[in-house]
């Protein structure tokens, strides 16, 4: 029986790849490509498409290069709109009939940078991908005793529309770069982060709850 399954931001970051996974793997995905506004906008979403049996919390936001002086409240009030407020008002509106069906399966793409911070100035985007982990922690716990369970992917070096898209793909020295920064020296293909989502919310990681999954080539290694 297919499952529901609900994508959000699903032309950016991880989401592409992801939604054309779980097709290909026969589950019926609700793909939603524009920003979450609000708590009201997420709940009449969940009624209308739901109830889910999957939902992927695939979060984007521009990231912010400067110095942790210069993070002022605008910039840091968007990247936590994009990337926190969401995920608490998908997990409000989805849980609660996972809670009651006894089963539910939450995967939340973060950022390598919540294993090793980037050499960059980028503290705000570090800040609301570390809170998102902490979220995916908290609730974890709290669920995984009702058949609830959540987990968390860290990716870098993945080749997607937001973050490396073609033109900075095929950039010499991007190149270069990451043959020196990435132990594996090559990029994830999309394919590649989206089978680590496909595991996550699979029946074989039954047993797997409030983890964070490195998906980056090595480059948490330093």
């Amino acid at each position: 029986m297919a499952r529901r399954v609900l994508v959000t931001d699903a032309d950016e970051f991880l989401g592409p790849g992801v939604v054309e996974r779980f097709r290909a793997e026969g589950d019926d995905v609700v793909a939603v490509s524009t920003p979450l506004g609000s708590r009201a906008e997420v709940e009449a979403l969940v009624a209308s498409e739901g109830p889910f049996d999957v939902l992927v919390a695939n979060l984007e936001a521009p990231i912010t290069v400067a110095p942790v002086e210069a993070h002022d409240d605008a910039t840091l009030g968007h990247l936590f709109d994009r990337l926190v407020h969401p995920l608490f008002w998908l997990l409000g509106a989805c849980v609660p009939s996972m809670r009651e069906r006894g089963t539910g399966i939450v995967v939340v793409p973060t950022s390598a940078t919540v294993l090793r911070s980037s050499g960059h100035p980028i503290a705000g985007y570090e800040s609301a991908r570390a809170a998102q982990l902490a979220v995916v922690r908290s609730a974890a716990k709290e669920l995984a005793g009702d058949g609830v369970r959540i987990n968390a992917l860290a990716p870098n070096f993945i080749e997607n529309p937001s973050y490396f898209p073609p033109e900075t793909v095929a950039d010499p020295e991007f190149q270069a770069a990451v043959r020196s920064e990435v132990p594996a020296k090559r990029l994830g293909t999309a394919a590649e982060a989206a089978a680590v989502v496909w595991w996550l919310a699979s029946p074989e990681a039954s047993y797997i709850h409030g983890v964070v999954l490195p998906t980056d080539g090595g480059w948490r290694l330093g």
